[in-house]
């Protein structure tokens, strides 16, 4: 039977929902928890089975992201207004029952409702303590709310009874099983090979097979936690958006080993973008597999956030390959899972590296003319690279200075690089307008190919136009 309750709704928390069940279940068991897509059986009375749940439960999680508030139906009317809603059946349940804790749960940066957005029967809810779940501090906060959940919730009804059932001679019977076991180990190891028999070779921790295949642990203790090494090139360019691998850690699951990568994701753009599971894929011995995170977040217009991506891959797997997805276009980072002896990173710590793991390189000593045409003079600053696993970024500073009586507009300048018969457009034209007797210095970018060496920086106004050739690989 289980002791804590999840509600939530799908459109506003489910990717929150699921990584929370996932969570709560490694650390108090799969019966204390119950959330209704999983652990209903086929066939079952939706409603009854919510009830009887309802009945048992001790602890109730209400998750509350952006949209719980004020999600709507397909008529357009918000469905916390609706009687027969079942979040807010489940929530008033829940708040009806003086022995169960109710606990809101805040993700996605969301905040408490007021009293007054509440119906009647829900406004309870605003009076409990709310706890707020960060993906960059997931761990931390869901061991802090395990903490409250397991003070409330008592032992499975299976372990009291296997302890009632314990009678004296049961007790001996085991001592006696035990025993043998011990007396077995002792006595097997001290016989030694006999004389027709050769020693088996000695096996060291760090020892990998020509298959591919490595031990599941490091720090030579089965199951001990190590952090992976990040490769060089550990980023990934999607136009305005840049996805960076911080750190990994792997740690034992029963048969199977856990990778868990720390991934920042920063968005230059001016929209929100999904950070989400369904972005990444891990790809180890011909096999490509799903996140296990639940990760499910928005990232804002010109901000960067930390998440954690986890994967479960067979324990023998040595090598791997992160794909990070953006429509069409994947980026690949190789993965090197052999275990390296180190104690894993601290996942929930600040880092402020925005930058830092960014290999750069610059591409030009002083300034150089590009064009002057119709009273515009554009000139080369500064130009270096950025290398990201699927590009490499030519990065141009750009000097616009317009001595003529009139304004012109970024339209007047057509900028392009040559890589070969290729023509590759910016990735942003910064260029406005630009008033009389001033000047204006920007950035354009422009993503290259990654065996890229040289390159031609085009630049045209009205009819005239120049080329300018740049080396910019090794």
């Amino acid at each position: 039977m289980a002791g804590t309750f999840i509600t939530y709704r799908r459109d506003d928390a489910a990717g929150y929902a699921g990584r929370l069940h996932e969570s709560l279940e490694r650390r108090l068991g799969a019966p204390y928890v119950f959330r209704d897509v999983d652990t209903l059986q086929p066939g079952q009375d939706f409603v009854k089975a919510i009830e009887a749940r309802l009945a048992a439960c001790r602890v109730m999680l209400v998750i509350i992201g952006r949209e719980w508030l004020d999600a709507r139906s397909a008529a357009g009317t918000r469905r916390l207004d609706d009687p027969s809603d079942f979040v807010r059946l489940e929530v008033a349940a829940g708040l009806a029952q003086p022995d169960v804790l109710v606990i809101p749960v805040l993700v996605e940066g969301a905040s408490m409702p007021a009293a007054s957005q509440l119906p009647e029967n829900m406004r309870a809810l605003t009076r409990r303590h709310a706890v707020s779940i960060r993906d960059e501090t997931w761990d931390a906060d869901v061991d802090r709310l395990a903490a409250v959940v397991e003070k409330v919730v008592p032992p499975p009804a299976s372990f009291e009874k296997a302890a009632r059932a314990l009678t004296p001679k049961t007790i001996a019977a085991v001592a006696g099983a035990i025993a043998l076991v011990v007396a077995l180990a002792v006595w097997i190891p001290s016989r030694g090979p006999s004389s027709g028999e050769p020693s088996p070779p000695a096996i060291s921790p760090s020892a990998s097979t020509s298959s591919g295949a490595a031990p599941a642990t490091g720090g030579g203790a089965v199951g001990a936690p190590y952090t992976i090494d990040i490769p060089r090139i550990a980023e990934a360019a999607f136009g305005d958006i840049i996805y960076s691998l911080v750190s990994g850690n792997v740690s034992f699951r029963e048969n199977e080993n856990e990778l868990r990568l720390r991934i920042r994701v920063t968005n230059f753009g001016r929209g929100g973008l999904n950070f989400w599971d369904d972005s990444f894929r891990l790809v180890a011995g011909g096999q490509t597999m799903s996140p296990v995170s639940g990760l499910n977040a928005i990232v804002g217009g010109n901000s960067l956030q930390y998440g954690i991506i986890s994967f479960r891959f067979p324990r023998q797997r040595r090598l791997a390959t992160l794909q990070i997805r953006s429509g069409r276009n994947v980026a690949e980072i190789p993965i090197d899972l052999t275990p390296t002896g180190r104690a894993p990173v601290d996942e929930q710590a600040e880092i402020a590296d925005s930058m830092s793991q960014a290999i750069r390189e610059s591409v030009l000593k002083e300034p150089v003319p590009l064009l002057t045409a119709d009273a515009l003079t554009v000139t080369l600053e500064r130009a270096s690279t950025r290398r990201f696993a699927n590009s490499l970024r030519l990065i141009l500073s750009i000097r616009v200075a317009n001595s003529g009586t009139g304004a012109f507009f970024g339209g007047h300048i057509v900028m392009r690089v040559a890589v070969g018969d290729v023509l590759i457009v910016p990735i942003e034209w910064p260029f406005g307008a630009l008033d009389r007797q001033s000047t204006t210095v920007e950035t354009v970018s422009f993503d290259l190919p990654t065996t890229t060496t040289e390159a031609v920086i085009k630049t045209t106004i009205d009819k005239e136009s120049s080329s300018i050739p740049v080396r910019v690989g090794r």
